[in-house]
């Protein structure tokens, strides 16, 4: 059902407690409510799962708690089964958006943003994967839980080259010290604390990381996020809000300055977050804001690695496009 994996012993648990926990569900559900039947000689669960459907809501429907829930493995299923494996000798970039906060449209239509561009001009289409929570997309992208989060990491992992490749995870929502806000009522989501994000990551044995995070006192998920093969980018220090969390807004002030201009025009990663910095400063003066203070933090080792990402890029670009064949002249012609 999923692609051959690179690493067929590698991060096999966690994705196959979820898929089990998921498919459990499933069939108990289907007993239970004859939503969903399969052949007598076809009765496990995989083969129910295409058959489960989420109808999406009307405007004034409330979401359906139990058919969300149930719905989620079949659609990290379909995001994980896009995902293309990596490329040898190939640095390649593996993108992973989190939008946690469902009551707000800015952080959906930022993922949706982000994930464009890095598409477009970060070369990770075929390797990149949405979490969001939001109700216009409840019904086609997983949510952006913390299990779904576990999932994602543990695939993108098993068709990444842990020596070679690398991945980028950026997580936009409201937040608190320690704590990113993952928020969908009426479910019942868990926050992800920055030792949980950690744990995913190690658990994943994702080598190198570039973690950005949009949210009020993200700096406060640097610490626990250190490693020398990681480089982690905050909208905001351990102590301070960040801004633009407005419903009517495209981004927030950070993902505005970060993604949308800074990064726009280079491919360092490192360069736009001192870019985004002087533009966000220049944003909270005109308006007499309390500075954000946006934080990064550079491992010791990434430097080379990200290097190898830019250079690749900007050679991929700067390529001209392949000019057609021209069509041969019969001799007849000549």
């Amino acid at each position: 059902m999923l692609h051959a994996r690179r690493h067929p012993s590698r991060n096999r648990t966690a994705w196959t407690r979820f898929r089990n926990a998921a498919c459990l569900i499933l069939v108990v559900a289907a007993s239970a409510a004859g939503c969903a039947h399969a052949d007598e000689d076809q009765s496990t669960a995989a083969e129910i799962v295409p058959r489960v459907t989420v109808p999406p809501p009307r405007a004034d429907d409330v979401v359906n708690v139990e058919q969300v829930y149930y719905a989620q493995y079949r659609l990290i299923a379909q995001q994980i089964r896009a995902l293309a494996p990596e490329r040898p000798g190939i640095p390649d970039l593996y993108f992973v958006g989190f939008a946690g906060d469902a009551q707000q449209d800015v952080f959906m239509r930022e993922i949706h943003s982000v994930h464009r561009l890095f598409d477009d001009r970060f070369d990770t289409r075929g390797r990149s994967l949405t979490l969001i929570n939001n109700r216009a997309t409840v019904t086609s992208t997983p949510l952006a839980s913390t299990h779904n989060l576990l999932a994602a990491l543990d695939q993108v992992a098993a068709r990444m080259d842990p020596d070679e490749d690398v991945l980028f995870l950026y997580l936009t929502s409201h937040g608190s010290r320690g704590v990113l806000a993952v928020d969908f009522p009426p479910l019942q989501l868990n926050p992800l604390t920055a030792e949980t994000l950690r744990e995913m990551l190690d658990q994943a044995r994702i080598k190198w990381r570039v973690i950005v995070i949009s949210a009020c006192y993200s700096g406060s998920f640097i610490r626990p996020l250190e490693t020398d093969t990681s480089l982690i980018i905050t909208a905001a220090r351990s102590d301070r809000p960040s801004f633009g969390c407005s419903n009517e807004n495209k981004f927030t002030y950070f993902g505005r300055a970060y993604f949308d201009e800074a990064l726009r025009h280079t491919y360092s990663f490192i360069d736009a977050e001192a870019t985004a910095v002087r533009t966000i400063s220049k944003w909270e003066t005109a308006e007499n804001l309390r500075p954000s203070m946006p934080q990064i933090y550079v491992g010791a080792k990434i430097g080379p690695k990200l290097a190898e990402i830019e250079t690749r890029l900007r050679r991929l670009h700067a390529a001209p496009p392949p000019t057609p064949m021209a069509k041969p002249i019969p001799m007849s012609e000549r």
